[in-house]
């Protein structure tokens, strides 16, 4: 998952600045978008929506409209509060976007649709922006469409790295949107110094100030990194058994919660020292929170995918794989990589990037070298049975 919540934020307020001008305050915004909330593309489009009733909204997309669901502020905004990259897909393409940021954990947006998708309803979302392991199992399910390729014909800029993962090894289903590093922020302030490793986690001059993760492959790898063990070999029962050492964590009064994307919020205004986090949030939000650090531990960190991919039964599959070919064009690549700060899956972004943010062609988070990714683990596909038993210890665990 991933936010670039400082780059978002100072131009939300401009956003409801605007909203209040036309006698509409922040909490009716916030009624009506809700964290789900549909945002139309560009400012106008999005004040429109505000001043609608409830029975304003869509609810299925047509052949020239298209409903996409991300995580929170996973996309390049501008001041007016207008997605460019988005409106660039509906000048060259003519098809309007419904875009939603209703994706705050792969678990929580699973629950919420699972039913539709288990009795093969349509679940009115044509793309969505998922992580791997969450996208393997709806794969295993039966949950997705298969993508027309000659409809993606930019999919050939995919890099190699994520040309063939375990759980689709053809890419059928799914199509890279970033890539992330799971690693550790935290605030210097309330450190008091630099930080190295993952034991810092459980520094106990830091008691009550470390947040984790909900994702079973955002938190039990540092806990098994701590332990001297392998995350990508580590036997399923290793990865049961690290769970002890977080519950015995949280007891302990180390932990002070366990967060979905509002870890960055915690870590922002000060309940958290340190916590784990996504590699994006903190770089983007350093210009302006200065105390911010990313920390790639020595021990390792983790790296992951968010994936694009069709919910079986989308009103607007086409739509769907035309989105996705706009967003392998290397030059859209580089304008979003530059403003969300995580690593790009397509080749040519970084030569693209010279034009868009020459100062970001040798950023280590967008276009990690060898010798960084060489520290890098990439959590195992469990089987189905395999996931819920590593499920079951973490949520045990953290008492959820």
């Amino acid at each position: 998952m991933k936010v670039a919540r400082i780059s978002r934020r100072g131009n939300a307020e401009a956003i409801l600045a605007a909203l209040a001008a036309r006698g509409i305050d922040r909490r009716q915004f916030l009624q009506r978008m809700g964290a789900a909330g549909v945002l139309a593309i560009g400012g106008p489009a999005l004040l429109a929506a505000c001043g609608g009733g409830e029975g304003s909204e869509s609810t299925a997309s047509t052949p020239s409209e298209l409903f996409v669901d991300n995580w929170i502020e996973y996309i390049d905004i501008d001041e007016a509060g207008g997605y460019p990259t988005i409106l660039k897909f509906t000048q060259a393409t003519g098809i309007e976007v419904n875009y939603a940021e209703g994706v705050n954990t792969n678990e929580d947006w699973f629950g919420k649709y699972q039913p539709q998708l288990a009795a093969g309803q349509p679940i009115g979302i044509d793309v969505a922006m998922i992580t791997d392991y969450m996208a393997a199992k709806m794969i295993r399910l039966g949950y997705l469409e298969k993508i027309d390729k000659a409809n993606v014909p930019n999919a050939v800029n995919l890099v190699d790295a994520l040309k063939s993962p375990s759980f689709d090894p053809n890419r059928d289903y799914t199509l890279p949107w970033q890539s992330y590093f799971t690693m550790i922020g935290y605030d210097i302030d309330q450190t008091g110094r630099e930080l190295t490793s993952v034991s810092d986690l459980l520094d106990p001059a830091f008691a009550g100030k470390v947040g984790l993760l909900e994702g079973y492959t955002d938190t039990v790898p540092f806990f098994l990194l701590m332990q001297g063990k392998n995350p990508d070999t580590a036997t399923v029962e290793e990865w049961v058994a690290a769970s002890d050492d977080i519950k015995k964590a949280i007891d302990s009064g180390q932990i002070r919660d366990v967060y979905g994307n509002d870890y960055l919020d915690a870590l922002l205004n000060g309940d958290l020292a340190v916590s784990l986090a996504y590699s994006g949030d903190i770089i983007a939000n350093q210009a302006d929170n200065p105390q911010l650090r990313a920390l790639f531990p020595i021990e390792g960190f983790v790296v992951g995918t968010d994936n694009m991919l069709i919910p079986k039964g989308a009103a607007n599959k086409a739509g769907a794989e035309k989105w996705m070919n706009h967003y392998y064009d290397p030059v859209i690549a580089a304008e979003l990589a530059a403003f969300i700060s995580y690593m790009s899956p397509v080749n040519g972004a970084r030569d693209a990037m010279e034009s868009v943010n020459p100062s970001l062609v040798n950023d280590p988070f967008i276009f990690p070298d060898e010798a960084t990714l060489a520290k890098a683990h990439i959590a195992p596909v469990f089987t189905e049975e395999e996931e819920n038993a590593v499920n079951e210890a973490l949520a045990a665990a953290m008492g959820v």
